[in-house]
């Protein structure tokens, strides 16, 4: 028995080595590598790349010129896919003082060896390996293995094999397809408008560094489109906002991946006037709002005056200046309703964590924030213009509020905050928080505010203190 329960075990461990598999993609000949890693997985090689990210949360409404280069850094990022485990082996160029892998909350334990950083993965992740604080850290992005296939002769798909291609704008007509093979970088943006059934799908590159402000609306702009699915792309250095589902219905985004954003106004995804979007599975770390649901005048008329059933699940996002989870600060809409932000990681934010800012007319109702993990804020070198911040009205976890005027209203007509869930929200860090809630007047409230399982470093709060409020909020019940 002994010697059959011995060979069964032995068994069980081929077994699971064969069903071990990853997927390495070399990168184009010229492509810049990272000065600060080197990477290995499963004893293969995998290309470090550069990303061009914010050194410090400094920033300014637009000057007309780009962000100085001597507020930004260069952070390294690397991809595969796999299935079963990945032991991935990274080799620090720097003596390694200190070491995190955030989000904290996966538990990745690594061995230190000298300059060398060992662990082991067992699911698809995102997550972020910083060597002596986070700057310029690495970004790994572990992909599960691609199930659907592609055709490439299919005359609707535009495929970029692996190489450099210079694409430029791409425009997308119904039931096309863009694909980005991995080890491609497409230099360029798409757009698609009054369309329907588009996809934008691969595992390469899709980059704008090439593309200044003006050139071109945004990294990827839909307008009017039905029936849009994103998945599995990064897409680096967008001039503006880089995923923009404006006016839409039906848009699913899966597994993206967003870095390098360090120019003004650089936020990640922001569904304007749109319904029925999906953002999950996804890492964003943003320059500005990571992920912000917004309501627009250009794009307000009696078909788009509902933005409704949004929902972000499993996203890790690092913001460097703005706002983590946002509705706003647009708010030209009749009416936000049922949004939800799910079981997702803040590694790492500046400002607000969780916000909803109504600047505008907007009726913002039936939103939930559950299961969600908040770690260390970024506080250094806080300039607004040329005017520092003051550290203690920063790092705020929660903020609700309805504004009488902000530099970026334009309506004539306010709007109330009502019936906003936050549940099993975690806090873990040694820089102090709270909470601000602020209405606009006796009609244009805050109100039926319900916060279940708030913690701050693992502990429970159940007093109310942490909670700043005007006389403009109604009904804040905290348990």
């Amino acid at each position: 028995m002994k010697i059959n329960l011995l060979v069964f075990a032995c068994f069980l461990v081929f077994a699971g080595a064969c069903r071990s598999k990853a997927i390495l993609y070399p990168a184009p000949e010229l492509e810049p590598k990272s000065v600060d890693f080197e990477m290995y997985v499963n004893g293969k090689p995998a290309f470090v790349y550069q990303a061009r990210v914010s050194k410090f949360p400094i920033n300014q409404l637009w000057p007309g010129y780009q962000r100085p280069l001597d507020q930004t850094e260069l952070a390294s990022f690397a991809y595969f896919d796999f299935s079963g485990k990945a032991e991935i082996r990274i080799v620090s160029m720097k003596d390694i003082k200190t070491l995190d892998i955030r989000p904290k909350e996966f538990g990745i334990e690594p061995k230190v060896t000298g300059r060398e950083i060992s662990f082991t993965i067992s699911k698809p992740l995102q997550f972020v390996v910083e060597v002596n604080g986070y700057h310029n850290a690495l970004h790994i992005f572990a992909n599960p293995i691609e199930k659907a296939g592609i055709d490439k002769d299919d005359p609707k798909v535009h495929y970029f094999g692996p190489g450099v291609h210079e694409a430029g704008v791409m425009n997308l007509a119904s039931n096309e397809t863009v694909y980005i093979d991995g080890g491609a970088v497409v230099h360029g943006v798409i757009n698609s408008e009054n369309t329907k059934n588009i996809k934008i799908l691969g595992r390469g590159i899709l980059d704008a560094s090439k593309i200044e402000r003006r050139e071109a609306r945004n990294m990827v702009y839909l307008k009017n489109v039905t029936n849009a699915f994103i998945s599995g792309v990064i897409f680096r250095d967008p001039h503006i906002w880089t995923i923009l589902p404006y006016q839409c219905d039906s848009v699913i985004i899966d597994n993206v991946k967003v870095i390098g954003l360090w120019r003004y106004n650089a936020d990640g995804i922001d569904p304007v006037n749109s319904r029925n979007v999906t953002i999950k599975n996804s890492f964003i770390r943003a320059f500005d709002d990571n992920i912000a649901v917004k309501g627009m005048r250009r794009a307000y008329d009696p078909q788009h005056n509902i933005v409704e059933n949004i929902f972000v699940d499993n996203c890790i996002l690092w913001n460097d200046w703005g706002r983590a989870l946002e509705i706003g600060l647009e708010t030209v809409i009749d009416t936000i309703r049922n949004i939800r932000f799910s079981n997702c990681f803040i590694p790492h934010f500046t400002f607000i964590a969780l916000d909803i800012q109504n600047g505008d007319r907007g009726y913002v109702k039936d939103v939930v924030f559950e299961n969600i993990s908040i770690e260390d804020p970024i506080l250094d070198s806080l300039t607004l213009g040329t005017t520092l911040i003051n550290k203690n009205e920063l790092a705020k976890t929660i903020e609700l509020i309805v504004y009488g005027f902000e530099v970026f209203t334009t309506d004539t007509i306010r709007g109330n905050i009502d019936n906003i869930r936050f549940d099993n929200i975690r806090y873990n860090s040694s820089n102090p928080t709270f909470i601000n809630l602020s209405g606009f007047d006796s009609s244009h409230l805050v109100q039926n505010i319900f916060i279940k399982d708030y913690f701050i470093n693992n502990n429970k709060v159940t007093d109310q203190q942490l909670i700043r409020k005007n006389g403009f909020v109604k009904n804040v019940v905290l348990e």
